[in-house]
């Protein structure tokens, strides 16, 4: 029997964009046929709430030791490992359902162990085990982060040889740094665990020292990958050019995949990422498996439909109907370039005022990942026009919210054709987001509705909310330091109007490394002002194509067709399988 182990942070709760590759790959037809079972596993963040709710809302509990509570007499397997290493074990199903059609669910196992309380000689054994093996100072790390996905791989064998026989082949797949202590365990004792056969696989969601450097550093993308692509490189790895990282605990784990059987990396950018953090690892044992997106089928009618319920946002909240719909939906980190927009936008306004257009600009971000409360929004949507308007301060702007609604606000100021909003909300419905939001409206909407989709990110491993918008005809703008780049233009070279590639990094090749090291911000904000002013015309072009009544419907029909192509199950079954299969 094959079974896929995945160790991760959102064995649980989607937090962000590995929870979207789980999603994909378990409800994968394909991948379901390669696999006979599937198994989740990561830390219990919290034991508060009832032994039932540990899974979420669409887990089922089967057993829970730190609750007392087993419904299948699992306490004989499990108790002997929790009091052996002073953990808690929750076990249990749950259902994955598919991000655009909920009708193509996945029942999974789930793991979760409370380490909280281990036992310290367990422990530091572990961490002697890791020094003894791959030079791992864990003594280093004094950050819970490291702690807790170190304790978690303690147990790890021990759990899995419980549920699991001999006879089964096991794919240990580490989604990041987060399941690295535990894949490295396997390595070191797969002598004496009789298990040789097993393999283990870096997936490789991002390059954590490279997204450092790259939001650090004042020139960001420019000057990085300005840097990786120079020709004075030459061997040189990272930490030559960017100086030592091994006090930051990520770098060392993810510069020991070299130890691992294989290293799955979701982009040609992190493949080239991996290379240069260790240029003395096996080429061969990287393999670039895309991410994919969700195919949701739908026709025409159902384009025009969403796009009149962000019309009719628009029309409340703005009192006209735009012509263009803008969406921005992300993560509010720094890596997504968010400036960018704005000077994108400005751009753009010059041109629709110009051609009599209008436009409607929505980013949908928040630092708040589990949505304020909709008695709040309602509150703030009465008593000071919520989300045309913000107040700083909880229930309204926290943090950097308040920064990106002062660049918006001076946007709003002087644009004569194009209006924006901040809808820092997790959710698209009325339920959410307040009485002027369309009673019908729903998440989808902004995905079908919207015209283009902004992602011009200094940081982007793959980046698939930037390409969830081609399938249904919207145009997806994106930077080339977006991963999903490569996939795009093999896939939709037949029909560029689909998407359009700001190339921030194509100027810096005559500038040497010590010029790149050295840029300044000011100089890297005057490039990609340069570059905005060049690109922002066929942007607009584009737009303006995909709009032509004569051409639209022929248009939206053809990103569905072409949207096969990079749908998971399709992804998944040329792309992902056939690496499997050589294990």
């Amino acid at each position: 029997m094959k079974i896929g182990i995945h160790i991760t942070h959102e064995a649980v709760q989607k937090i962000g964009g590995i929870g979207s590759v789980i999603a994909g790959l378990l409800t994968a037809n394909s991948y379901n046929h390669f696999f006979d079972r599937n198994i989740l596993y990561g830390p219990l963040f919290n034991s508060d709430g009832s032994p039932t709710s540990r899974l979420g809302k669409d887990g089922v509990v089967l057993y829970s030791g730190i609750d007392n509570y087993d419904t299948e007499k699992y306490a004989h397997i499990f108790s002997p490992i929790e009091k052996k290493y002073g953990v808690g074990i929750v076990y249990g199903k749950r259902i994955i359902p598919n991000e655009t059609n909920p009708n193509n669910f996945c029942e999974t196992e789930t793991i979760l162990v409370h380490i909280n309380s281990m036992k310290t000689e367990h422990v530091d054994k572990f961490k002697f085990l890791l020094w003894e093996n791959f030079r791992i100072q864990s003594d280093r790390y004094n950050d819970w982060d490291y702690e807790q996905y170190l304790r978690i791989a303690v147990p790890y064998i021990e759990i899995l040889n419980a549920l699991t026989s001999k006879d089964d082949f096991l794919f240990h797949f580490s989604h990041e740094y987060m399941g690295m202590a535990s894949v490295l365990k396997v390595i070191a004792e797969r002598d004496k665990s009789k298990k040789r056969n097993d393999k283990t696989i870096f997936y490789a969601h991002e390059v954590s020292t490279a997204r450092s450097i790259v939001e650090n550093h004042p020139g960001h993308d420019i000057s990085f990958y300005g840097i990786i692509r120079n020709k004075e490189i030459d061997g040189k790895s990272m930490e030559d050019v960017f100086g030592d990282k091994s006090s930051y605990y990520r770098n060392e784990l993810v510069k020991r995949t070299e130890h691992l059987d294989h290293i799955f990396a979701v982009s040609d950018l992190i493949a080239d990422e991996i290379k240069f953090l260790n240029p003395s690892i096996d080429p061969k044992k990287i393999a670039v498996v895309y991410n994919g997106i969700s195919l949701k089928k739908i026709n025409f009618e159902n384009k025009n439909h969403s796009k009149a319920v962000l019309s009719k946002y628009c029309k409340t909240l703005l009192n006209y109907e735009p012509d263009v719909v803008f969406s921005h939906v992300t993560r509010l980190v720094s890596s997504k370039g968010l400036w960018r927009d704005i000077m994108l936008l400005e751009e753009l306004d010059e041109l629709f005022a110009e051609n009599s257009m209008t436009g409607f600009y929505v980013l949908l971000s928040t630092l708040i990942g589990t949505g304020r409360p909709s008695g709040d929004v309602s509150r703030m949507e009465k008593e000071y026009g919520w989300p045309i308007l913000h107040r700083e301060g909880w229930p309204d702007l926290v943090g950097v919210e308040t920064e990106i609604y002062n660049d918006l606000s001076h946007f709003n100021a002087k644009s004569k054709a194009i209006k924006g909003i901040f809808m820092n909300q997790f959710g698209f419905n009325r339920h959410s987001c307040g009485s002027r939001m369309p009673e019908n409206a729903q998440w989808i909407d902004l995905r079908i509705g919207s015209d283009a989709e902004l992602g011009m990110s200094i940081y982007e491993p793959f980046g698939i909310a930037q390409i969830e918008t081609i399938q249904f005809g919207g145009l997806a703008v994106l930077s080339d330091a977006c991963g999903c780049c490569g996939l795009i233009r093999s896939k939709y070279r037949s029909n560029d109007n689909s998407y359009h590639i700001v190339n921030f990094t194509k100027n810096n090749g005559s500038l040497s490394i010590r010029e790149l090291m050295d840029m300044k911000s000011s100089e890297k904000t005057k490039m990609e002002k340069a570059i905005i002013e060049e690109q922002a015309f066929a942007i607009y072009e584009k737009l303006k194509n995909n709009m032509n009544k004569e051409t639209t419907a022929a248009h939206f029909k053809e990103s569905q067709k072409l949207a096969y192509e990079i749908d998971w199950d399709h992804i998944v079954s040329k792309n992902i399988v056939p690496v499997l299969n050589k294990f």
